[in-house]
């Protein structure tokens, strides 16, 4: 299963990582991804952009993926493990 690390919604973007931010509309999840060189994409489902993300990331040489999301209940364990920050 893969792994995601959260990020808090205070934290600034980090350099080595692709961010996935997943917000609720209408009832139902939707996600856009960046990085610090790349713009948001217009949101799409979870899914969809965990995939992009790791396309991103693979692309451009990142470590990680990290998941900023403003409540974790609407996490779906489908899309994988949501983990603590890594120290």
């Amino acid at each position: 299963m893969t792994e995601y690390e959260k990020l808090g919604s205070g934290s600034a973007l980090l350099h080595d990582a692709v961010l996935v931010e997943i917000t609720r509309l209408f009832g139902r999840s939707f996600a856009a991804v960046s990085t610090v060189d790349e713009i948001a994409s217009l949101p799409v489902p979870v899914n969809q952009a965990l995939a992009t993300a790791e396309v991103w990331r693979a692309r451009l040489g990142l470590k990680r993926i990290v998941v900023r999301i403003e409540d974790e209940k609407f996490w779906d364990p489908v899309w994988g493990r949501l983990v603590e920050p890594s120290t």
